[in-house]
């Protein structure tokens, strides 16, 4: 199964650069791959974590209502 994987660019600095190749060549992976799985799993886990809290949010909204 494939993947459509949609194109993005950004611009590092320096020290964020050396941690991302670091991480590249400790994985075996180009910086490309590497950018792209530390990316994806940073963006998903922070996104993860803001819906929980609006569930949350959403419960005690609800729950408030009922008094």
């Amino acid at each position: 199964m494939s993947l459509e994987l949609k194109p993005v660019q950004v611009r590092l600095s320096e020290e964020a650069y050396e941690a991302l190749r670091m991480m590249a060549e400790a994985n075996d992976q180009d910086l490309g791959e590497a950018a792209r799985v530390g990316l994806t799993e940073w963006l998903l886990g922070r996104s993860h974590g803001m819906k929980v809290l609006a569930a949350r949010l959403a419960r005690a909204v609800r729950s408030g209502k009922d008094r």
